[in-house]
């Protein structure tokens, strides 16, 4: 008899535990649907959303930018960074034609006004004989602001130089307190998705989107989306006259600085498989508190996570978290306190034991050669139930 108790005791328990599963699987079913309805206030047609043609209005990061010919090389976009002062970012191929005048256009005159010009070096990749420049063109104080610049590398301007449009940079009030730049990569729609939710998680709401080939579809549900979420998300084109070299992210870097500046209060500059992980700290505000408040900029130590897992079903950052000890890479990512022009005058070396870059690429894996990095799953109840998230599982974008 003891043993008949015993194997209905068992089946009652195999029973119980079943019903469990179920009754789980279920209440986390019901409980996304009540998560979503309750974010749009009622069922939500998401096809409706990506045809309609209200989008949300955006923060303002002036004129975009895009690469523009010229006689002897390319000009992306240009700054006011003085009364009459401006800065642009431009490519060239041969670095001994560079441009022997510059002119300012101003609205109230037909005709442009002749400017000094300068130029500094950026950077070279000497695999695509490309060289990045700043270009600087200056006047002496006129009363009006200009809004558009040319350059040329001949003695006498052609008429059809081309207007490069200008970003003022001056009198900007702080109202955003932290920004990313996202440099051009392949497109991804989990990376992209997981990438913009982990980085809400911990208290960025600011994204700059040097876009290449995000599709039109998903950029534009994000900004529909973008007051529900509280983001602000901008996508800057990035028609790069060359193949991809070594200059991209510098020139990348450069811009986003000159185009927060004072519009945000730090600013990193990122590529889309890269997260800011705080190791004792929650948040990124909590992070930049343990540094003093007149601080430069901080650098933080790159580690590379190899993938191994590509589970659909959960975030990438969530299931690998190999280390590759590669002593020769030491590479670092700069947050930098960009409330004023000028050069960089000191930096503060953050400890992988205070902060790190999480970059998940994919790497031949030596067990011997690796450490295991388990920081990133103290976000991950709020991670994977963040919206986006949720809604990418749900195979709903």
């Amino acid at each position: 008899m003891k043993k008949y108790h015993q194997l209905l005791l068992l089946i009652v328990s195999v029973i119980s535990l079943t019903l469990f599963l179920i009754y789980r699987h279920e209440y986390n079913r019901l409980h996304y649907v009540l998560e979503v309805f309750n974010f749009f206030g009622q069922p939500c047609n998401f096809s409706d959303l990506q045809k309609t043609d209200n989008i949300l209005p955006q923060h303002d990061w002036g004129p975009q930018p895009l690469w523009q010919e010229g006689d002897n090389g390319y000009v992306y976009s240009a700054f006011l960074v003085g009364r009459i002062e401006v800065k642009a970012i431009a490519l060239q191929n041969d670095v001994k034609n560079v441009p022997r005048n510059c002119y300012l256009w101003f609205e109230d005159k037909k005709k442009a006004v002749p400017g000094k010009v300068k130029f500094s070096k950026i950077g070279n990749d000497e695999n695509t004989v490309l060289t990045s420049y700043f270009y600087f063109c200056s006047l002496p104080n006129i009363e009006n602001v200009p809004y558009a610049v040319s350059f040329s590398y001949k003695v006498k301007r052609d008429s059809d130089t081309k207007k490069i449009m200008l970003t003022n940079t001056l009198d900007h009030k702080l109202n955003i307190n932290a920004t990313i730049c996202i440099s051009p990569s392949v497109f991804s729609k989990k990376r992209f998705i997981e990438f913009l939710s982990y980085h809400k998680l911990i208290g960025i709401d600011s994204f700059i989107f040097y876009n290449r080939d995000i599709p039109y579809r998903l950029s534009k549900l994000v900004l529909n989306l973008s007051n529900k979420l509280g983001i602000q998300a901008s996508f800057l084109p990035w028609n790069y006259p060359k193949s991809d070299s070594s200059l991209i992210r510098s020139i990348v870097e450069n811009d986003c600085l000159l185009r927060t500046l004072g519009h945000s209060k730090y600013v990193i500059t990122l590529e889309i498989n890269e997260y800011i992980v705080p190791t004792n700290a929650v948040n990124f505000e909590s992070l930049i508190k343990n540094f003093a408040e007149d601080f430069h900029r901080l650098s933080l130590p790159v580690q590379k996570f190899c993938i191994n897992n590509l589970n659909v079903n959960k975030p990438i950052a969530l299931q690998n978290f190999d280390v590759a000890n590669d002593f020769n890479y030491n590479v670092v990512r700069y947050i930098r306190r960009n409330t004023q022009s000028g050069n960089v005058v000191s930096t503060n070396a953050v400890d992988k034991a205070q902060a790190s870059i999480h970059k998940y690429v994919r790497c031949n894996l030596d067990p011997h050669k690796t450490t295991v990095d388990k920081s990133m799953m103290k976000f991950s109840t709020d991670f994977i139930r963040s919206t986006l998230v949720q809604l990418l599982l749900h195979d709903q974008l």
